[in-house]
């Protein structure tokens, strides 16, 4: 099954029940997680993706080369974004939520550096914009390292998602 879906239109509108719809792929597929391509192929210049994420779902820690960048810009519930160093240790980490919560915590953030970072739901459902730069090509701009577990590998996605929240207890 595919995660994501490309938009065809010129002028592409988005509503909340686009948002249940893309809800219910999610759950459908294997990473618990789908997305709304706004741009229309990987060569555009400027890629917008409208992502669904269910909790049970999981994203590897990953970067991207030096001279891309990606924001993240929280719609609907809340994520910490985890950074690593080269090893695998966290170096440090930050919440976002949605906007509407007028709380302290930020609901944008960019990334202009190629940090390994990984974004986690700590809501039920996590809706996020995410702008990245194009072109894509994800053998070149999405790398994973070595110690981190990858998608399936529930005891080690389970072991390294509680070093995760050993981590944010102890220094949030």
């Amino acid at each position: 099954m595919p995660e994501a879906i490309y938009n065809t239109k010129n002028i592409l509108e988005v509503s909340s029940v686009d948002i249940g719809d893309l809800k219910k792929l999610a759950l459908k597929s294997k990473s618990k997680r789908y997305r709304l391509c706004m741009h229309h192929t990987n060569d555009d210049p400027t890629h917008e993706m409208l992502i669904v994420f269910y909790k049970a779902g999981f994203m590897p820690p990953h970067r991207h080369p030096i001279g891309k960048s990606e924001s993240y810009h929280v719609v609907e519930g809340s994520m910490t974004v985890y950074f690593f160093d080269n090893n695998g240790n966290i170096k440090s980490c930050i919440d976002l939520e949605e906007s509407k919560k007028k709380g302290d915590k930020p609901f944008l953030y960019r990334l202009s550096s190629n940090e390994w970072h990984m974004p986690v739901p700590t809501s039920e459902w996590l809706v996020y914009h995410e702008t990245f730069t194009g072109p894509f090509e994800k053998n070149n701009d999405v790398e994973f390292p070595d110690w981190a577990p990858i998608e399936g590998d529930e005891k080690k996605i389970n072991n390294f998602m509680n070093n995760c929240n050993n981590y944010y207890k102890n220094n949030l």
